[in-house]
């Protein structure tokens, strides 16, 4: 036997060798093992925070506007300077405000919610409006409410 030949045989075991320890190596690193790589992604943390209730009203007059406001993770309600107002909120996220002022159209208020990603599904919509000095109720068809973030 030549000193080639038996170089070229122990070099081919120990490229055997080699491949075992590596594929040994990568089955340890499955989906189950804390070092393998894990399919199901990091779970989402809500980011709580403001959204705005912005109005559309075609009266300049008018004088108190009572909004209705629903929605996932709806915490509470406050209105903006320069208008005052009375929220309240139900357990179930939804609630009411009244915005009370010489009421323009623009942001009227603001809500928390506890996950900002959904603001698309927090909804406000007009219930009643009334007239400055009279306090006659006006026609809230043609009034507007958006939520934004």
């Amino acid at each position: 036997m030549t000193y080639t030949f038996k170089l070229a045989r122990r070099l081919a075991s120990n490229h055997r060798l080699a491949s075992l320890v590596l594929l040994a190596a990568l089955g340890a690193c499955g989906g189950s093992s804390p070092t393998g790589s894990d399919s199901t992604p990091p779970p989402v943390t809500a980011t709580s925070g403001w959204l705005t209730v912005q109005l559309a009203t075609p009266n300049s007059d008018d004088g108190a506007v009572q909004f209705a406001v629903s929605g996932p993770g709806v915490d509470s309600i406050r209105t903006v300077s320069p208008y005052s107002g009375h929220a309240m909120v139900a357990v179930s996220g939804s609630g009411h405000l009244v915005v009370t002022g010489s009421i323009a159209s623009g942001v009227v208020a603001r809500v928390w919610v506890r996950d900002v990603s959904k603001a698309s599904q927090v909804t406000a919509s007009v219930r009643a409006a009334a007239v400055r000095n009279t306090y006659g109720l006006q026609d809230v068809s043609a009034y507007r409410a958006l939520v934004v973030r």
